[in-house]
């Protein structure tokens, strides 16, 4: 970062976005460097404005038009989920539930994969939040909790990164709803509010698998959870909870870059 903010190639890397994205979102309006120079057109950013732009990238992921994009991210936090999850209403109802015994044919016929890997893991401090989508809601319900989430945390002068994790205490799946929980790991001091819930993920053991964008959707990414819970068992974890991580921001650019893992803890 230079004193006078970061470059366009920090903020990528920063934000998740590419230069390309970068490029449109300043056209646009969406994401306006802080200082552009006249002669050179090299631009700059604010440090504050890593947040929005992660933000973005996290809703692009779900391909939200850029006009809703702006109206959620210039909202308030409560409104942003409602602007969110209204949105993916209309998209869900306009492209229906047709591929649903499809995708649980998938699901049911994929091999396990047998190259799971194992680490030792930290107590961590997180804010949660916990929702009931079904599999078609998922990715939304958890991106709108995450939104909400930074937002709680960011209020009261909380440090978080990237970082997020979604914990399935219930499986969803095609029209079954299932408890899954949103936890944004989390330093500082914070206290709860609403349905903001503060705790401590306990140190551990972590079975996990790198997962890919091209990876990072259902069905292709039950093999990979089912991979991670043999191996939990095998360890004589007799109930093992899935969870996904994301612990660096989404990438539109490779189709094999790792942007999760597909894990289980005990």
């Amino acid at each position: 970062m230079t004193d006078r903010g970061l470059t366009s190639g920090e903020m990528s890397r920063a934000s998740g976005l590419s230069p390309k994205a970068l490029r449109l979102y300043h056209a646009n309006g969406l994401l306006v460097p802080a200082t552009v120079d006249d002669v050179t057109g090299y631009r700059t950013y604010g440090p504050d404005q890593v947040a929005r732009g992660r933000t973005i990238a996290l809703l692009r992921r779900l391909e939200l038009p850029l006009e809703r994009v702006a109206a959620v991210v210039d909202a308030p936090p409560d409104d942003a989920r409602d602007l969110l999850m209204r949105w993916w209403g209309e998209r869900r109802a306009a492209a229906g539930e047709g591929r649903a015994a499809v995708e649980a044919h998938l699901a049911a016929t994929m091999p396990v994969r047998d190259d799971v890997r194992r680490r030792t893991v930290p107590a961590r401090k997180v804010a949660t939040l916990t929702s009931e989508p079904d599999q078609a809601a998922l990715v939304p319900t958890f991106t709108a909790d995450v939104l909400t989430v930074r937002a709680h945390l960011a209020a009261q002068g909380a440090r978080f990164g990237d970082e997020y994790w979604v914990v399935y205490r219930e499986l969803t799946g095609p029209g079954v709803t299932g408890r899954v929980e949103t936890c944004v790991p989390y330093e500082g001091t914070v206290d709860p509010a609403g349905a903001v819930v503060l705790r401590e993920e306990p140190a551990g053991e972590e079975a996990f698998l790198p997962v890919t964008v091209r990876e990072c959707a259902f069905p292709q990414i039950v093999d990979l959870h089912a991979a991670t819970v043999a191996a939990a068992r095998r360890a004589g974890v007799a109930s093992p909870v899935r969870r996904e991580i994301y612990a660096v921001p989404w990438s539109d650019d490779d189709p094999d870059a790792v942007v999760a893992e597909a894990a289980v803890r005990w």
